[in-house]
């Protein structure tokens, strides 16, 4: 009798573990089939080489969203992303800077659609385009402090611009992970290097001042409206124009490398990288 109750207790007590490590199993790991890139330069990664005109998008087939779509093994991957796209051009079509005219980005979006990326939000009202596009070109000091009040009223109508651009994916494909995609850190935390535009101090610190307030407002619309944030400001922290391994070119574009402030290949690598250990998981329960 004494020998079949030890039996029996070593048999409940494997049950019992058994049931335990069932009900603490990992999900599992997702998989996508069809997978959709939307954004504007910062995405397409213009000649980083290997680069697709694309009637003037200038898409890089190293971009992160290309990498990512490798490393994940994913079926279908429709890159749209367009240099100089806005949040009004993933709704309605884009002049290019060669002057043609390309769909809107999300008419690739269907219901079958799984996964979505979204790098948005730089380009509207102009903001990356006084802010350095302006600047890289001029042999004299750029001044940026000068446009503080501009700067903050075109900031002030991100957050309801990318909300209402995260609805209208949502609504066309419905069943997708949609992440939004965050810009990088540009300049160090402090100081100046050859490799920047010519900037007096207080500019070079209201440059910053956008750039955080930029991702912030990406971050905070992102909470807005549920989706998942990948946050590459943070991530880039040491990885500047002005560090010793760059993940953005400097103020003069090399068409064999990148375009001018503009990503270079590590900082695609390093994005798809933190994308990819994110998508790998399931999504945080909401």
């Amino acid at each position: 009798m004494t020998a079949r109750r030890l039996v029996a207790a070593v048999l409940t007590v494997l049950v019992l573990l058994s049931l335990g490590s069932l009900g603490s199993a990992d999900e599992p790991e997702p998989t996508y089939t069809r997978y959709v890139s939307l954004g504007d330069s910062f995405t397409a990664a213009p000649y980083v080489p290997v680069n697709d005109i694309a009637y003037g998008c200038f898409r890089s087939s190293n971009n992160y969203p290309s990498r990512l779509a490798r490393s994940l093994g994913v079926r279908e991957h429709v890159d749209r992303s367009c240099s100089g796209a806005r949040t009004l051009d993933l709704v309605g079509s884009q002049r290019t800077a060669r002057g043609s005219r390309v769909p809107p980005q999300m008419e690739a979006l269907t219901p079958e659609t799984d996964l979505v990326t979204i790098g948005i939000g730089a380009n509207n009202y102009r903001l990356y385009a006084r802010l350095a596009t302006v600047c890289r070109r001029l042999t004299t000091v750029c001044p940026l402090d000068d446009q503080r009040a501009l700067f903050a009223r075109i900031l002030d109508r991100l957050r309801p611009a990318l909300v209402s651009t995260i609805g209208e994916v949502e609504r066309r494909a419905p069943r997708a992970r949609v992440v939004l995609v965050g810009y990088p850190r540009l300049l160090p935390a402090r100081g100046d290097c050859r490799r920047l535009p010519r900037m007096r101090p207080q500019d070079r610190a209201t440059f910053r001042d956008v750039n955080k307030r930029l991702v912030e407002e990406m971050a905070a619309a992102a909470e807005q409206t549920g989706i998942e944030y990948a946050d590459f400001y943070t991530a880039s922290q040491g990885h500047d124009i002005c560090s010793r391994s760059p993940w953005i070119q400097g103020r003069v574009g090399d068409g064999r490398v990148a375009a001018a402030l503009h990503p270079l290949r590590a900082g695609q690598d390093a994005l798809a990288d933190l994308l990819e250990e994110r998508l790998r998981r399931p999504p945080p329960r909401s």
